[in-house]
């Protein structure tokens, strides 16, 4: 499948872009233009580990905002543990809290909160404070929709993501009344496997057994109008060039409006519905 997407590069549609368009995603999962529960107030809250998370989920959030949604963007850390930025930890905390910034000013985010919990080690940090933080967060902002991410994966393994969907599941289930949905990002096994052949942080990090990764998706959002804003997006952390290249493959060689028609979906896993 590698050698497909340079390929494509050439295509510009027709019968080879519709079937690795077809290849790569999972037909089966339904598409929706609303993540928000029916009569809910059209506030949505994403909870994340590290500025740059969001890209996983930018074009719905986008989407939500661009349609009036009140979005506020909440980071765990300020991601000054990422490697070879040539920054010290504390100037890398200043410039990703301006990446941060800069990133809910793209997606139309109303609110971006960046936490002071340590980068890689969320796992190791006071949990009673952590969640203290987040239902804090969740109580003044008062989202009724919540996107994170899974607390077993994390996506492709890191722990400090594992440690912030656990943390954001706990919180939602324990209470924090104004939630009606959480929905927490995923993959389809295409991509997946795509995944695990492209990008280093998915082979180094997700777990071997198919039954230990991601919760199947239960929905999709199809984020083709948003394709120039979440290509755009991943210009915005500029400290984190390199694993962008990583976990989005090709996006610097392809334009925006083929590369986000191959993978013209963002999946989510409804974790809690009430």
């Amino acid at each position: 499948m590698i050698w497909l997407l340079p390929a494509l590069a050439a295509a510009k549609g027709g019968l080879s872009f519709w079937l690795a368009r077809k290849q790569f995603n999972d037909d089966a999962v339904p598409i929706t233009r609303d993540l928000f529960p029916a009569g809910a107030p059209r506030r949505v809250m994403a909870i994340w580990a590290h500025p740059d998370d969001e890209i996983t989920s930018a074009g719905a959030l986008a989407a939500m905002a661009q349609a009036g949604a009140e979005l506020t963007l909440v980071y765990l850390t300020a991601g000054e543990a990422a490697k070879d930025t040539g920054h010290t930890r504390e100037a890398l905390a200043r410039v990703r809290r301006a990446e941060a910034q800069a990133a809910g000013d793209h997606l139309g985010a109303a609110h971006v909160e960046v936490l002071d919990f340590p980068d890689g080690g969320l796992a190791a940090s006071d949990h009673v404070a952590a969640r203290a933080a987040i239902a804090g967060l969740i109580a003044r902002f008062q989202p009724s929709l919540v996107i994170a991410f899974d607390e077993k994966v994390g996506f492709y393994g890191h722990p400090d993501h594992v440690q912030a969907g656990r943390w954001t599941r706990e919180v939602i289930e324990a209470g924090a009344p104004s939630v009606r949905r959480l929905y927490q990002a995923t993959l389809p096994q295409p991509m997946i496997a795509l995944a695990l052949k492209l990008v280093s942080a998915f082979r180094d990090n997700y777990p071997a057994a198919r039954e230990d990764g991601l919760p199947a998706p239960t929905v999709a959002v199809n984020i083709v109008a948003q394709s120039k804003r979440k290509r755009r997006l991943l210009g915005v952390h500029v400290s984190q060039a390199k694993v962008i290249a990583d976990v989005q493959p090709y996006a610097d060689r392809l334009p925006h409006w083929l590369y986000y028609r191959l993978f013209d979906r963002e999946y989510f896993a409804l974790a809690v519905d009430r």
